[in-house]
């Protein structure tokens, strides 16, 4: 497609929070949005996603999120014409540690005043639900029956296809060198394909965030770490249908995917500026330890492969959404930590709503982009503002990415 050189407002990311803006800031009547992704559509983060959907978060803003993208998952089909695979298989989190235990019950209280199915359960009972799991050194499980998981390409194709149908254009292949301003207003962006003029920018480049951000004189903390998934040869060892399942203590988790074993050792590794993600095999042995530890009869299961992705993390491990402080017409959807996927339709919805409607539908404030400029982690308070200085031009200012020639 051939880009065009002016858009009501361009979105950098064409991953599943990317398409999900496009999608509904379309279905609000803004026309002429525009997603510009450097590879292909969903090929990212999103690529790599486990595709886990879950309830069982810490925070009310958090939860309220899940549980309205679980109810666009559940009727995904009908509305967006594309089977996403959503099962309910249910997440189960095996808890070692007393202290874990207790954490965990003040979540759920909660979780449960909002209406989320969660519950404690013993050791054994986790057992009657992962047969093969060794549980003697448990103190308890928590089970959510209602989590599951879908196929992140096919949501993200969803997203992807009603977006296009509602007028908005998707242009692969093309990498963003600039962000224009003039003064603490965003003018446009140049890109490898020419510049687009645009009073509107969406920073939702998953991992490449931060430095999608300082193309605009904006610092955001978001730190991409990377994470290995591998996975068996057919196991029928570990049969039906069992819950995305994880080790509190060692941070391992497992799923089956069709008559394969997917696990992974919960890496969470800085790797620097290398976004093309390298696998690390030596992440092999340290996955299959704490495998068969968790799981001994994986102990004879064959290894087919493996992949690694980015989690693109924050300090305080919540997401950052809202308009950037200092710089007029630049919004900010990011640092997701590897929940992007899952919170994807309640993403997508609520900025295009803050955005349209001048305020967000419900309190984000947890994830204000100025909490961390003021001093402070995300609580769920209203955050005082702080905006930054902005740079004392009245020329147009070009932020060059160097490392986009």
């Amino acid at each position: 497609m051939t880009l065009p050189r002016t858009a009501s407002a361009v979105i950098i990311g064409g991953g599943v929070v990317g398409c999900s803006i496009a999608y509904h800031l379309a279905g609000r009547g803004v026309r002429d949005v525009l997603v510009l992704e450097r590879e292909t559509v969903g090929s990212g983060t999103t690529s790599k996603a486990a595709g886990g959907i879950r309830a069982q978060f810490p925070t009310e803003t958090e939860i309220r999120f899940s549980l309205e993208a679980i109810a666009v998952f559940e009727r995904f089909e009908d509305e967006f014409g594309v089977d996403p695979g959503y099962k309910k298989i249910g997440y189960l989190f095996l808890v070692s540690d007393p202290a874990d235990l207790r954490g965990f019950e003040t979540r759920i209280a909660l979780q449960r005043r909002l209406g989320v199915d969660v519950r404690v359960i013993a050791p054994d009972d986790a057992k009657k639900l992962v047969p093969a799991l060794r549980v003697d050194d448990l103190v308890a499980a928590v089970w959510g029956p209602n989590d599951g998981l879908a196929g992140p390409a096919e949501v993200t194709n969803g997203f992807a296809r009603r977006a296009r149908e509602r007028g908005a254009r998707l242009v692969e292949a093309v990498r963003v060198t600039t962000i224009e301003r003039a003064g603490d207003r965003v003018t446009g962006v140049g890109t490898t394909d020419g510049t687009v003029s645009t009073p509107l920018v969406i920073n939702a480049a998953g991992p490449v965030a931060a430095t999608v951000a300082r193309l605009a004189g904006v610092e955001v903390p978001v730190q991409p770490r990377r994470r290995h998934i591998f996975y068996t040869e057919p196991f029928p060892e570990i049969p039906g249908p069992i819950p995305l399942t994880t080790d509190r203590a060692s941070g391992f988790y497992f799923r089956k995917e069709l008559e394969q074993i997917l696990f992974s050792p919960g890496d969470v590794e800085d790797i620097g500026t290398d976004f093309e993600v390298p696998m690390d095999w030596s992440r092999l042995d340290e996955a299959v330890d704490k495998a068969v530890h968790r799981v001994p009869v994986l102990e004879t299961a064959k290894i087919a492969g493996g992949w690694a992705g980015l989690r693109p993390l924050t300090p305080d491990d919540h997401a950052i959404i809202g308009w950037a402080p200092g710089v007029e017409g630049f919004f900010l959807a990011v640092g997701f930590g590897g929940h992007g996927f899952q919170h994807s339709p309640a993403t997508g919805r609520h900025v295009a709503d803050w955005i349209v409607d001048g305020k967000p539908s419900m309190d984000l404030s947890l994830f204000d982009p100025g909490r961390f400029a003021a001093g402070r982690p995300a609580d769920g308070a209203t955050p005082a503002s702080l905006r930054p200085p902005t740079p004392d031009a009245d020329k147009a200012l070009r932020y060059k990415n160097p490392d986009a020639e």
